[in-house]
């Protein structure tokens, strides 16, 4: 578009004008929208942290509890298949992650835990085994997984790890590939990410609540929060990645149709068998918005996306060192950072191509056959777009917000940066500049439409100012939220249960139902009637809160947003134009893992993993010791079996080690590399 932007107001002014015009009127609804999006997720991720979703669940199924087996799929008895995938991490990282989901009630008999390791790693198979004796008796499973080097067609990164990852759980489940695992859902999260327990809680009651039609087609989409070491980054890191959370936030409102997950999500491991898992070749690299539109074309547009308001704590990346040496590194991680997140750009040619598919060869691309997919078991039915190749809306809605994402704001810069340079507008800061190289260009003066299009313009990004506004102020208490304040209460009363019953009352820690009412705790004294300051809400169990946060100070935080064009530029339109120019010559990018920030842990693990070691009983077996036993834990391949009877979720192994537990069963034995 380059040469348009200059040759365009010589040549074609009337069309130059039009676009510049609507161009910025994209921008300006972009805006709109994500105001509108951070009013939404505040508001719901109160309304989420207040939901007693195992009693919303037996409310709207009409069933006693979670384990009441009337209903086709009791809450109680979906498994969350927990992928990991990493490369180098630090220990501690690893420990606050899984400490984090070991303190949420179901951890123990709902998590199954997998730590997707890569084989590349040095030692990933001793670190792995140190955790899983560490984690034994907090989950319900722990495993991991070892992503082999060099397979054909395979790029290293996420995507290839966790699509290694979820097969090989698959394979370990009772259905195997083959089956069904209508009761599993997989969610996937990096090394540093974490969740409080409501986040899986509400992905619970949205799959059980599904017909089961639905869930074979649904993922889930939480929205995100930097609330960790934002403190400790530069300002411009930490400005560029909240406006990365509102970018994801603008697009899970419930009515949207187009709902892309961002990092952290979740998908019914039906979906993920259904479409082959995750690719993992170079056009994959952004695995999450690639894997929801593997999802989209393979279900005709009518993937399920429910949205989710307890959000995934993530860390700002940072830079090794200290001083200006540490505030430079976190400027070039970020940069690293935000050229591979732009590298995902390739996805706007894959979708492309596969809409032309749809037309073109409708069944080339093979599709999920869907019956009833309309009809929700409880509430109606579920709004269903029609399929894909009669839907240009939806069609047009999903390039659009592809193009927000990989291409809209690098294209905007250029044109508003260009224009200034090369049209003498007299209203101008640039009119003596421009008038020079106008004249190069044409000896005509500047066409009426335009100069109208370039005023116009001009008060359209003005106007921006009126929802930035807002979206800033819903961001801010948004990230209070769920950073601070859910977490505070929580606290507030675990400390009121413990003086009840050092008191001699009997109140339960997670409810204290006499005092609740509509999630709301009274206060004692406070008269009764509308919700009042004396009110507050009465947050459920969330777990255990990460270690680093950053809490945002007014009015100092404010200053940040001033930030805003210098982090556009450093962080969104130069690496967006080095990946793409990047691309005319490769799609392959040397993945590179962010650095994360170091724990302040007073019970810091001091691990030296100690070399591999040999087994006398056992040559063809090596394995390693941990800190707290005396004998190795043997590594070996397992085996495993594919039960004829229902819901087996055993391993068979060939010796002794981590995969003890075997439930008997016959078939079919195979070999699973983990």
């Amino acid at each position: 578009m380059l040469p348009f932007t200059f040759l365009g107001p010589v040549y074609t002014p009337m069309l130059f004008g039009i676009y510049y015009i609507l161009l910025h009127t994209a921008f300006f609804l972009n805006n709109a929208r994500s105001a509108y999006g951070m009013y939404i997720a505040y508001t719901n991720a109160k309304l989420t942290s207040v939901t007693d979703w195992t009693a919303k669940y037996c409310h709207d199924t009409n069933t006693v509890d979670g384990f009441d087996t009337r209903h086709d799929l009791p809450f109680e008895h979906v498994t969350h298949v927990v992928i990991l995938p990493n490369y180098k991490e630090e220990m501690d990282t690893l420990c606050e992650t899984l400490d984090v989901l070991a303190s949420h009630s179901r951890a123990v008999t709902q998590y199954k835990i997998c730590l997707a390791m890569e084989e590349s790693e040095q030692g990933a198979p001793d670190k792995a085994a140190v955790l899983m004796k560490m984690y034994a008796d907090s989950f319900f499973e722990i495993t991991y997984t070892l992503h082999p080097v060099g397979r054909p067609g395979e790029i290293r990164g996420k995507s290839s790890n966790v699509a290694w990852a979820a097969s090989q759980m698959a394979l370990r489940s009772g259905g195997g590939l083959a089956g069904r695992h209508e009761h599993e859902i997989i969610t996937v999260m990096d090394a540093d990410t974490c969740f409080a327990e409501d986040f899986f809680s509400a992905v619970a009651y949205h799959y059980t609540t599904a017909s089961p039609a639905q869930r074979r087609i649904m993922m889930f989409a939480p929205c995100t929060v930097f609330d960790r070491n934002s403190k400790n980054v530069p300002v411009f890191v930490r400005v560029t990645d909240m406006f990365w959370s509102i970018g994801v936030i603008s697009n899970l409102y419930p009515s949207s149709s187009i709902k892309v997950p961002c990092s952290a999500y979740a998908v019914s491991m039906d979906l993920a068998l259904a479409v082959n898992f995750w690719d993992a070749g170079p056009e994959a690299i952004g695995e999450d918005m690639h894997m929801y539109l593997k999802c989209f074309f393979a279900t005709e547009g009518r993937v399920i996306v429910k949205s989710i308001f307890s959000p995934a704590s993530q860390c700002n990346v940072e830079g090794a060192g200290s001083g200006i040496s540490g505030w430079m590194g976190g400027m070039f991680a970020r940069y690293d950072q935000a050229k591979r997140h732009l590298w995902g750009s390739l996805d706007t040619g894959y979708a492309l191509r596969r809409v032309l598919m749809s037309y073109i060869a409708p069944n080339y691309e093979a599709t999920i056959p869907q019956k009833n997919v309309e009809k929700a078991k409880y509430g109606g039915k579920e709004e269903m777009p029609s399929k894909l190749r009669y839907n240009p809306w939806l069609i047009l809605e999903l390039v659009h917000r592809l193009l927000e994402s990989h291409i809209l704001m690098g294209h905007l810069f250029c044109m508003i940066i260009i224009s200034a340079i090369i049209l003498p507008i007299r209203s101008s800061f640039s009119y003596p500049l421009a008038t020079f190289f106008w004249g190069y260009l044409s000896d005509d003066p500047v066409h009426p439409y335009v100069e109208l299009a370039l005023n116009v313009s001009f008060w359209i990004r003005m106007s921006i100012v009126i929802p930035n506004v807002v979206m800033i102020w819903y961001y801010e208490k948004y990230h209070s939220w769920v950073g601070f304040e859910r977490w505070a209460l929580q606290d507030a009363q675990m400390r009121e249960t413990s003086s009840l019953a050092a008191a001699g009352r009997t109140d339960s820690a997670m409810d204290l139902s006499s005092e609740s009412k509509n999630g709301l705790r009274q206060v004692p004294g406070a008269s009764t009637g509308a919700t009042t300051s004396s009110q507050v809400p009465r947050v459920q169990h969330l777990g255990k809160r990460s270690q680093l946060a950053s809490e945002r100070q007014y009015p100092r935080n404010l200053f940040d947003w001033f930030t805003i064009p210098v982090a556009g530029f450093l962080f969104y339109v130069l690496p967006q134009f080095h990946a793409q120019v990047s691309h005319l010559f490769t799609d392959r990018l040397d993945y590179k893992v962010a650095a994360k920030p170091t724990l302040n842990n007073p019970h810091k693990l001091q691990l030296d993993l100690p070399s591999t070691v040999q087994d006398a009983n056992h040559p063809h077996m090596s394995g390693t010791l941990a800190p707290d036993v005396k004998t190795p834990f043997l590594m070996t391949h397992v085996k495993v079996v594919h039960s004829t009877e229902h819901d087996s979720r055993s391993v068979k192994t060939q010796d002794s080690g981590f995969f003890e537990e075997y439930v008997g069963g016959h078939g079919v034995e195979r070999s699973v590399a983990v």
